[in-house]
């Protein structure tokens, strides 16, 4: 009932932006679940109706099955609830039965950092991003690679796509050098976001003009879109630890910000932004 195998067919591909959809074809998470989970971990924003923490659930939980950190009893399974902890540094456990419905296969019953198990479950391991090449070349795919975010940088208006495209690539150069990228997980991998400072980099604590996701390839970068810096903040926390250790402007621009972001854009913010939502 609790092998790995079993448990991977029934989670379906990796391979998908839509990984809530995907937890909730192999589990029911109740609200109070969640509203119980958002209450006793540290205090985060986690977006409207804790969709946010929903979707960081959908790839921890994931993640814990393929790493084989998940324990199990004669008739429920458990794992952590990623790196989640309450403001004592205890793990949060998620406790697992099979759905008496049939569909989905299984039901969150309980979470808590004091579960009645055999033998406690550990945290996944995030993955790391690949290693950024030395010299790598910085490829757009986009010929207009702003799109949709033209108003966020107004003062590139009028200007031709090929310059643009060189403001991007030097932007990207210069955060680059900085070691200002940051892990950034997106269609199942992780790669990184980083800040394109256009105007000014007086202060880089202070949110940069967009951001640009990039996949790291063999022998160069491949950037696939600019970002308003709050769209991406969803996609990022379930990249790291903590939260904290995501950069300050991000977690400024995510408070200021978060009651306005759409599950469509928590769900995949590069096409949400790239239709304009």
């Amino acid at each position: 009932m609790f092998e790995q195998q079993e448990l991977l067919e029934q989670l379906g591909s990796p391979y998908t932006n839509r990984v809530v959809d995907r937890l909730h074809r192999f589990a029911v998470i109740p609200p109070q679940i969640l509203t119980s989970l958002a209450t006793q971990a540290l205090t985060e924003h986690w977006g409207n109706d804790n969709y946010v923490l929903e979707k960081y659930l959908s790839v921890h939980i994931p993640w814990s099955i393929e790493q084989n950190r998940y324990t199990h009893s004669e008739n429920q399974f458990y794992s952590t609830a990623g790196h989640l902890q309450t403001r004592y540094g205890t793990p949060i456990y998620l406790v697992f039965a099979q759905n008496a419905a049939g569909t989905p296969p299984w039901r969150i019953i309980t979470i808590g950092s004091q579960i009645s198990a055999p033998q406690l479950p550990t945290p996944p391991e995030i993955p790391s991003p690949p290693e950024i090449p030395k010299g790598a070349e910085i490829v757009m795919i986009h010929d207009h690679i702003l799109g949709e975010n033209a108003e966020r940088v107004s003062f590139l208006r009028g200007t031709p796509p090929v310059a643009q495209m060189c403001a991007v690539s030097g932007a990207i150069q210069w955060s680059l050098n900085r070691h200002l990228e940051f892990p950034y997980f997106y269609f199942g991998k992780m790669n990184y976001l980083v800040p394109l400072y256009l105007q000014s980099r007086e202060n880089i604590t202070l949110a940069p003009d967009i951001v640009a996701p990039i996949q790291v390839n063999p022998d160069s970068l491949l950037v696939r879109t600019a970002l308003p810096p709050v769209a991406p903040y969803p996609n990022a926390r379930v990249s790291v630890k903590r939260h904290d250790q995501l950069p300050a402007w991000m977690l400024s621009s995510w408070a200021d910000a978060f009651r306005e972001v759409s599950r469509a854009t928590i769900d995949d913010p590069e096409a949400a932004t790239a239709d304009g939502h």
